[in-house]
């Protein structure tokens, strides 16, 4: 036993001997120094995505070999030796005279190394939210007001240096979320401290201040006077750092208009402290937006929808979206996800109705909140194509949005440009992974899973979708595309088993008919190649509910699509039509049927009946009428030859 100690003490003496703890630290240090440059340097010199990966590749595959090298090599002052085994250092070396240690190279460059480190790493682990440390013990903001400086020279205003501050005191204490030191405590600090007024209230003067107040969050301001017009000018101030991170400005026309300036003022500082407060909780890159409200009681029941939303609750999602439009109606965000919201319950004509409503509102906004009302328009009412336009400059703007990313991703989705929408898709997630929170976006995981099956990654459709499942147990889709890519790999145990939670799922959850769940286990077979079970599954479902449309329109594509029996398939859409006769897609469907059997000018014209009745782009009943209009150009051609 003792034998091995000494054999790891000797070994471990080897290693600093040989400086090889010296060579790892310095190029531990240096390889951070290399990513933090590449991370930063990437993209203004518009280096590919994929640098950063390969510097870091790089890097580790030279540590093993830089350790193993500065194990077997030495750097002397007569080049780059192999170094001496110990015997024969202990042989050569000479005792050293008493005094300080020379300072070497290396512990120069060390030293360097871990200054730049530290620079590096500062902001990282410093950066935190503004009002982070700035709660007390129930998690309020806390606030200190400080006497407004008047700057109007009018001595007539130097009553409401402190009016005005009072007034802020006693409209923000209203505040659920503020915790505002009083009139009495500020000034009785301002009155403890000698030779300062209220001109020297700078920020450079608000730390010391903070501390004896015990708040982190300063409000200084100013009145000034122009003519007949009165400004009042504010600004919030981090006592620690003592950075302005928000100005304000209200106006007036006289003396009279103080109170109700005051009354403003306070409003856009609570709500935007409250929403502040709410966003760093939340902790989402969703939050990021272009048309944020003024409004935090709105903002509130916009996150309660947004929740909702994700969760694929989709009625409660409008409830809380209404009151959010009901509290502020310039709120533009409510409206966009109502319309989503609307249109995955089915209901096109809501759908449309809603973003028409926020398209009418566009003018009032910036430019991006221009740009991102103008790509949910063409998602509706224009192409794919435009769309893209639009998100791209978006993307210009703000590269961090998730939001632009994956309505990017569905515009190449829609599209069938499915390389694209992955990798569109791979930046939501890359944003979410530096924010350090979670993808709840339950829709991006089964879209990106299908985006993969199409390209025939199907092992990153089973880990995407297995992720999607992880976060959302109970999301039907989500066990929908898991079952499709489990018996496409011919994992039949495993399809039975997601088989079997998603008819569980479906009966006590959802409460579907068995119609509705035979029809689609018969889409779940059908998108596997699996038809003679998808079949069985369709016609059990019409015999249940023989007369409903949905069930009998969605047998009758898999027969025509499919080529298993085109005429039945038309016989049961004859059924759909005589009682809904402008139902758009049973109209797609007996087109395709009829041009199966060559009737091509027939099928032409009910093609183009659909699409001037759908909803919205749908590229494959655009795909349809473009290979029927070849048709058609290539059947005349030939006759006009004969």
């Amino acid at each position: 036993m003792a034998s091995d100690h000494n054999k790891i003490a000797r070994f471990w003496n080897e290693l600093k001997r040989r400086k090889v703890f010296r060579v790892v630290a310095m190029y531990a240090g240096a390889a951070y120094v290399i990513i933090e440059l590449t991370n930063n340097i990437s993209d203004p010199l518009g280096l590919p995505a994929w640098t950063p990966t390969i510097v870091i590749l790089l890097l580790a595959i030279g540590f093993p070999i830089v350790a193993i090298l500065s194990w077997i090599f030495d750097l002397t002052p007569d080049g780059v030796k192999k170094t001496e085994s110990i015997d024969t250092s202990l042989e050569q070396e000479l005792p050293l005279e008493p005094g300080r240690r020379k300072l070497r190279a290396g512990d120069i460059i060390i030293a360097v190394l871990i200054v730049v480190v530290g620079i590096l790493v500062y902001p990282k682990v410093f950066n935190r939210d503004k009002f982070g440390d700035a709660r007390d013990a129930e998690g309020k903001v806390s606030i200190a007001v400080m006497p407004f400086e008047n700057l109007s020279g009018d001595t007539m205003y130097n009553v409401w240096q402190g009016g005005f501050q009072n007034l802020l005191i006693t409209t923000l204490s209203n505040s659920k979320e503020l915790s505002v030191r009083q009139y009495q405590a500020v000034n009785k600090v301002l009155a403890d401290k000698k030779n300062v007024n209220i001109a020297s209230l700078t920020p450079s003067f608000a730390s010391e201040l903070a501390q004896k107040l015990e708040t982190k969050t300063l409000i200084l301001g100013n009145i000034l006077k122009a003519g007949n017009k009165v400004r009042v000018n504010a600004q919030l101030v981090d006592a620690e750092s003592e950075e302005i991170y928000k100005t304000y400005q209200v106006s007036g026309d006289t003396e009279d208009d103080i109170f109700a300036m005051a009354d403003s003022l306070a409003g856009l500082i609570k709500n935007y402290i409250e929403i502040k407060k709410y966003t760093d909780q939340y902790n989402s890159p969703n939050l990021r937006g272009i048309s944020f409200t003024n409004s935090s009681e709105a903002f509130k029941y916009y996150i309660h929808g947004f929740d909702a939303y994700m969760e694929l609750e989709m009625e409660t999602a409008v409830e809380w979206f209404s009151k959010a439009i009901e509290t502020d109606s310039t709120f533009i965000n409510p409206y966009v996800y109502i319309s989503f919201a609307y249109q995955l319950m089915g209901n096109n004509r809501q759908s449309k109705y809603w973003c028409k409503k926020a398209y009418s509102k566009r003018d009032g906004l910036t430019v991006e909140g221009k740009l991102f009302i103008n790509a949910v328009n063409a998602y509706y009412f224009e192409t794919p194509y435009e769309e893209i336009r639009y998100l791209k400059q978006l993307i210009e703007l703000d590269d961090l949005n998730p939001q632009y990313w994956h309505q990017l991703g569905f515009a190449h989705y829609k599209l069938f440009e499915y390389e694209d929408a992955i990798n569109n898709w791979k930046q939501v997630f890359e944003i979410y992974e530096k924010w350090g929170a979670e993808n709840r976006n339950p829709f991006i995981y089964f879209l990106l899973g299908t985006a993969y099956h199409k390209t025939n990654d199907h092992k990153k459709e089973a880990e995407v979708l297995e992720l999607g499942r992880s976060l959302f147990p109970e999301a039907m889709l989500i066990i929908h595309y898991q079952a499709i890519c489990a018996f496409s790999q011919g994992e039949i145990e495993k399809g039975n088993n997601l088989l079997s939670d998603y008819k569980s799922l479906r009966r006590n959850i959802l409460h579907c008919t068995e119609a509705m769940i035979s029809s689609d286990i018969g889409a779940i077979y059908s998108s596997a190649n699996l038809f003679d079970e998808a079949e069985n599954y369709y016609r059990n479902a019409i015999q249940i509910e023989p007369e409903n449309i949905f069930w009998l329109n969605n047998f009758a594509w898999f027969l025509i699509d499919n080529e298993i029996n085109v005429n039945e398939g038309l016989d049961l859409l004859e059924i759909i039509l005589k009682l809904y006769p402008e139902y758009w897609p049973s109209l797609d469907s007996k087109g395709w049927g009829l041009y199966k059997l060559g009737r091509i000018e027939e099928a032409l014209k009910l093609l183009k009946d659909s699409w001037d009745l759908r909803p919205a782009y749908v590229h494959e009943g655009y795909l349809h009428i473009q290979e029927v209009e070849q048709a058609l150009a290539k059947k005349n051609s030939v006759s006009s030859d004969v």
